[in-house]
């Protein structure tokens, strides 16, 4: 714009010499016309500003670690037969990292719109908030610039990695086969039916009785037995110094999640939820409960110098034992290991180490972050 400003100028002094030392209609005319081109360009921009719109356009709302995502931003003016310049800057930002990416487009706004396509793709998984966080129109002249609020933003998901886990231990899968169900208490295990009862704001759409709700004419309900011991707890702290154990740690806890889940295992998962300083408890029955505990876990983590989980997990819920408890770290210390043991005393405990200095220990299972999907595929939990 500096430039175009320079320009202007020079044509300016030059007509304005040239009338000085010409002095007829010609250099009046040149003289005037190029006094009153800004004034007429300025009206025309602050007319066809009013009508002009950026919008983003995505059509996915998660993606994988290295998958891309086609993002389409388009610019339009509302007036038939105004136009005008503008620059967008594309603003993306990594809610998990705190990574921040932009980049600007120079693109006219017509009545039929302008659309511009862009591939974004991330080897780090997160929440990623696309958003326009600038729109400027510029005269065609270059001369004036002027910004307008827009509000067009979408928040993509971008899922760990999956890796294949070999096996669970017998002794585990006895333990949970053998879980006790209470006949008073009821719960989530569906394989013990208990009652039926009218719906409620809040339950699930699997358990509505679809028989006997025909018959009575109004939605019911199945209530379930609760077991006494509940079957897995997943614990982790997102404690790793670098982008790399952050994503290297959700890798192995994303990874553990589908294998329970394609085992057909319930389970909890709990998580520190650092924006709003609280320990959270989740259910995972299926793969949208674990789609949307991520989400959230991406959205409302942040990297962590303490073991938060370790001195909050049993402060969410009534505390039970568990069949088997798997923490996942990437930094611990003897305290620590001594907490989760007495945080959760009754349970049988895996600690999992996430870290790219294995080194060597026998009090917990090292995860090497450098070959983590080998190690992932010779997991036995």
């Amino acid at each position: 714009m500096i430039s175009k400003r320079l320009e202007y100028l020079v044509l300016l002094l030059a007509a304005f010499f040239f009338h000085i030392f010409v002095v007829d209609y010609i250099s009046f005319w040149i003289l005037a016309f190029l006094l009153m081109l800004p004034l007429v360009s300025l009206l025309i921009t602050v007319l066809a500003m009013g009508g002009a719109t950026a919008e983003l356009i995505i059509n996915k709302v998660s993606i994988q670690k290295n998958e891309s995502l086609p993002i389409q931003l388009k610019i339009h003016n509302k007036h038939l037969f105004l136009t005008c310049m503008c620059m967008v800057k594309l603003t993306i930002q990594n809610e998990l990292l705190q990574q921040e990416e932009t980049r600007l487009f120079f693109m006219t706004a017509t009545h039929s719109g302008h659309t511009v396509e862009q591939v974004i793709s991330s080897r780090y998984c997160g929440m990623i908030k696309c958003s326009i966080s600038e729109l400027k129109i510029y005269d065609a002249l270059g001369l004036f610039s002027f910004r307008k609020e827009t509000e067009s933003s979408y928040f993509v998901s971008i899922l760990p990695s999956v890796y294949h886990l070999m096996a669970m231990s017998s002794k585990i899968q006895q333990d949970i086969k053998n879980n006790i169900i209470s006949r008073t208490v009821k719960g989530n295990d569906p394989s013990e039916f208990m009652d039926v009862r009218e719906y409620r704001d809040g339950d699930r759409l699997a358990r509505i009785h679809w028989k006997l709700s025909d018959k009575y004419d109004q939605i019911m309900v199945k209530d379930f037995g609760d077991p006494i011991s509940n079957d897995v707890l997943l614990l982790f702290d997102l404690n790793g110094n670098s982008d790399e154990k952050i994503c290297g740690l959700l890798d192995a806890v994303y990874s553990i999640s589908n294998f329970l889940i394609k085992n057909q295992i319930t389970y909890e998962i709990q998580w520190y939820d650092s924006v709003h300083e609280r320990a959270v408890l989740t259910e995972i029955a299926q793969n949208n409960d674990l789609v949307s505990a991520f989400e959230a876990i991406m959205a409302k983590s942040r990297y962590q110098k303490q073991s938060w989980i370790l001195k909050n997990c049993n402060n969410v819920c009534d505390y039970k034992p568990y069949s088997v408890v798997l923490y996942l770290c990437s930094e611990i210390t003897s305290n620590s290991i001594a907490l989760i043991h007495k945080r959760l005393a009754g349970s049988r405990i895996n600690i999992l180490l996430v870290t790219d200095v294995p080194g060597t220990r026998t009090d917990l299972t090292v995860l090497d972050l450098k070959n983590i999907k080998e190690n992932m595929s010779n997991l036995v939990i």
